[in-house]
C-alpha cells in the first residue's frame, strides 16, 4: 500500500509526539505499528521528517522562538502545536522539494486534526511571520 505526503506528515507527527514522551521510541517500529504493517517499504520522506526535525531541532526551535510574541516561550506551547510548527519549519528551511505554501497548508491541516481552532490561528500566524 502506498501513502501520500499528507499521510506521511501525520505519521511523522505521531512519531515525534510519541518521542516527546519516550525517547526510546523507534521511528521504524512505530511506523509499522501505526500502519499495521501495511505500508512497505517505509517512505524515505517519513524518516527524513522525523530525523530532520530531531537533528535540526535547536535551529528550528530558535526560528520558532524568534517569531513568537515577546511574552511567549516555547515551553508555553502545547506539545502538539510545537511539533506541528517544528515539522513546518523543517520543511520551510531544510526541504528543497516542498514549497513554503504547501508546508504551511499541511501544518494547518495537522493542527485542525490534532489541536483546535485557536491553535490553527496561532500556528498560521507564527508560520506567516516565518514565511516573511
Amino acid at each position: 500500500m502506498k501513502i501520500n505526503r499528507h499521510q506521511i506528515r501525520v505519521l511523522a507527527f505521531q512519531t515525534l509526539f510519541a518521542r516527546e514522551n519516550n525517547v526510546e521510541t523507534q521511528p521504524q517500529a512505530l511506523f509499522r505499528e501505526l500502519t499495521d504493517g501495511k505500508v512497505d517499504p517505509m517512505p524515505a520522506y517519513f524518516l527524513e521528517l522525523v530525523n530532520g526535525v530531531q537533528q535540526q531541532q535547536p535551529e528550528i526551535n530558535e526560528t520558532i522562538q524568534a517569531h513568537l510574541a515577546s511574552k511567549w516561550k516555547l515551553e508555553r506551547l502545547n506539545k502538539a502545536d510545537l511539533i506541528i510548527l517544528q515539522i513546518a519549519v523543517y520543511e520551510i528551511k531544510f526541504s528543497t522539494e516542498v514549497p513554503r505554501k504547501v508546508a504551511i497548508n499541511e501544518a494547518l491541516e495537522l493542527t485542525k486534526q490534532f489541536s483546535d481552532q485557536q491553535s490553527t490561528n496561532f500556528v498560521n500566524a507564527v508560520l506567516d511571520q516565518i514565511k516573511k
